[in-house]
């Protein structure tokens, strides 16, 4: 990990004002997440898919609990923020429209201010202030593709590092899924409703 973080540093053209979260593995449903050459966070998601948590590996603690529903709308629940209870995803992560940009956008709503997730070809997934669109505030790497992913975050982000890691596990879960349909589709064709 030690040797990751150098070579991610010189890659990124990072500087000490950033901050990076090592993924063990490339998941976003299950895997360790290293920052400092230690270990910070685990997301472990049940067999069925249904729940996953993150949890604070030095704090013991489960920070968040993600529901995945088939009727319902999906919840997600942070253990220190109202008062425990879950809240829709779609009311914390919202679709947006940023004019400027082709890919679909999500507003993320923080304690802290409002954010935009954006995929791009420079990053994957990049977060953006409101106020700042040029500069990411956080931003998905690789070290070396297809290894494991990096969650970059840039210095003055540690009020919403649990916001920031959370919404980054929803969204990277919902592209895959996205990318996995679209190459089935075009593996199979499209599937119809109907008999032959």
């Amino acid at each position: 990990m030690e040797s990751e973080s150098l070579e991610l540093s010189s890659k990124s053209g990072a500087s000490s004002a950033q901050s990076f979260f090592i993924f063990d593995r490339n998941s976003v449903i299950n895997a360790t997440l290293y920052s400092g050459g230690s270990p910070s966070y685990t997301i472990i998601t049940s067999k069925s898919g249904t729940r996953t948590d993150v949890c604070d590996i030095p704090g013991k603690c489960v920070v968040a609990t993600i529901k995945r529903r088939e009727i319902l709308a999906d919840t997600i629940k942070f253990t220190n923020r109202n008062d425990g209870k879950a809240v829709a995803i779609n009311k914390w992560l919202r679709p947006t429209v940023v004019p400027s940009h082709v890919e679909p956008c999500t507003s993320l709503v923080t304690d802290v201010g409002y954010f935009v997730w954006k995929t791009d070809a420079a990053h994957r997934l990049a977060l953006y202030s409101e106020d700042d669109a040029q500069v990411p505030l956080a931003f998905m790497t690789r070290v070396r593709p297809p290894e494991p992913l990096v969650l970059v975050l840039k210095d003055g982000c540690e009020e919403m590092v649990e916001d920031i890691l959370v919404s980054f596990i929803i969204l990277e879960q919902r592209l895959r899924m996205k990318e996995k349909r679209r190459s089935s589709a075009m593996m199979y064709g499209p599937v119809s409703s109907g008999m032959p």
